[in-house]
């Protein structure tokens, strides 16, 4: 999740040592200070998400942050596949640290944590940006509009670029079978048919799978456009007809053998693995993955070609999906004190400056970068001190190709991803499930969330029919205590999309 390239005016930005005049740059607001004069640092405890191994707080980088912007952070790192349970059991205890990143901010539980007074409303503190200036404008205008609840701003946006995950393939088993890069769903289907039936592994068996489990594929059969009750009110996601379709289409994409046995307990790391490992062809996921992708399957088969596809149309729509200008965000609960929770957005503040962002991209030159044309490649050291999981909590200025760029690629590959990333931002759509929510399905759709799951799995692997499924659906719908749910999407989808 890291960016490979930057302009040549923020490469020859200088490097500032420790209690150089970069806190005053970076933040309207003032340090407290000691009676000597000298700033005080601050200390923050943070709960972050974990992408990687947990990184090393006394390396360069993580010193070289603490001294750029006076603040030590204590964190304590979750790994990423376990991260919404750790969330929900730290909010549960009420033992919350200053700093909670959430990932799903439209979790039942967060939804309900936020109804209960258990964070700072931070718009009245945040007032009107004038000591946040960085925070106005380097996080995107519709980070700050669409992950408002209530009108109200309970979270600072993690910012993201508007192009995040497309869709790769293994396009040297594609050319290997002789089939064209797929453009529709249904082809992607008879593609990896083929590719499977091949043996691509070589080893005689049936071992390599095709594809996981993804419901965001549910834009692909019109799940961008509102699916109205007869009231007026708005279908949840899994109670729509466009999510139904797609249950369907998985069904097949199983009875073809294309998919785990496993699919509905496997882990998206998992998968990772076994895409590396030439046991899955085709993969979602951010677009910087590619180059790490193509060179970890090398390993095994030194022709790998891992290409994007970048996205497929469906009946009513396509897989290209637009972010909402965020990822989760920074949550500081409301047993931290408001002059506390004050000097921790002015460190948001800070971070979010086009130095500090440049710092937590590429570290200091020298050490973790080197400059050649103009454009930043990462050391050894940088690599492994600046990774994925280096971003999690933080709130950094907008770069578009965040997301594209691979810090491990050399600039011509960045250069052509990017051109071929394009395409998706040119039909790409927001997914609305992404942010709108509705209190009274926070407390009701527990109930069934479950068996729900179950159902679905049931009706991909076969076990009940689509009839069965379709007809559960229907007695979902016509649940007395989800009318009011309806009423409350369909009234937070307008507030937010207007239409």
């Amino acid at each position: 999740m890291r960016k490979g390239l930057r302009s040549t005016a923020l490469s020859t930005l200088g490097i500032l040592t420790a209690g150089t005049a970069i806190l005053a740059g970076c933040s309207s607001g003032q340090a407290t200070t000691t009676d000597s004069g000298q700033d005080k640092k601050l200390t923050i405890k943070v709960m972050s998400s974990l992408q990687t191994e947990p990184p090393d707080m006394n390396s360069a980088f993580w010193t070289g942050l603490e001294q750029r912007t006076n603040t030590h952070l204590d964190i304590d790192w979750v790994p990423i596949n376990d991260y919404m349970n750790k969330v929900n059991i730290v909010m549960a205890s009420g033992n919350i640290p200053e700093v909670l990143t959430i990932t799903e901010v439209t979790d039942p539980n967060v939804v309900d944590a936020i109804n209960k007074g258990m964070f700072w409303e931070l718009g009245e503190l945040l007032g009107d940006f004038s000591k946040y200036p960085n925070l106005k404008n380097n996080v995107p205008e519709s980070a700050w509009k669409l992950m408002r609840y209530n009108g109200k701003i309970y979270g600072l946006p993690r910012t993201r670029p508007p192009i995040n995950s497309v869709e790769m393939i293994r396009k040297d088993l594609l050319d290997k079978v002789g089939l064209p890069m797929p453009k529709t769903m249904d082809e992607l289907l008879t593609s990896l048919k083929k590719i499977i039936d091949s043996d691509p592994s070589g080893s005689g068996k049936k071992d390599t799978i095709g594809l996981e489990f993804d419901d965001s594929f549910h834009m692909a059969f019109g799940g961008g456009t509102p699916e109205y009750t007869k009231d007026g009110g708005l279908y949840p996601k899994e109670l729509t007809t466009a999510y139904t379709n797609l249950v369907d289409w998985f069904r097949k994409a199983y009875s073809m053998g294309l998919m785990s046995q496993e699919f509905a307990v496997m882990k998206d790391s998992q998968y990772y693995s076994m895409f590396e490992s030439g046991l899955a062809v085709f993969y979602r996921k951010n677009a910087w993955h590619q180059y790490r992708l193509e060179q970890g399957s090398k390993k095994l088969a030194p022709g790998a070609i891992v290409d994007y596809v970048p996205y497929l149309t469906g009946p009513s729509g396509s897989t290209a999906i637009l972010t909402p200008g965020f990822y989760g965000g920074q949550f500081i609960p409301k047993t931290v004190p408001k002059d506390k929770a004050e000097k921790i957005l002015q460190y948001y503040e800070k971070i979010a400056s086009a130095e500090i962002t440049d710092y937590i991209t590429y570290g200091q030159e020298g050490i973790h970068h080197k400059v050649e044309n103009g454009a930043k490649i990462m050391t050894d050291q940088g690599k492994k001190e600046i990774n994925n999981t280096t971003i999690e909590p933080f709130v950094m200025k907008l770069d578009p190709w965040s997301k594209t760029d691979s810090p491990l690629a050399p600039t011509e590959v960045n250069l052509r991803n990017r051109e071929k990333v394009k395409a998706v931002q040119a039909v790409a759509k927001i997914d609305p499930y992404t942010v709108i929510n509705s209190p009274t399905w926070v407390t009701q759709w527990p109930k069934y969330s479950g068996e729900f799951t179950t159902m679905r799995t049931q009706a991909i692997i076969g076990k009940i029919t689509m009839d069965q499924y379709k007809a559960y659906i229907d007695q979902l719908r016509a649940k007395k205590e989800f009318a009011q749910s309806y009423k409350e999407f369909g009234d937070n989808y307008k507030s937010l999309f207007g239409n």
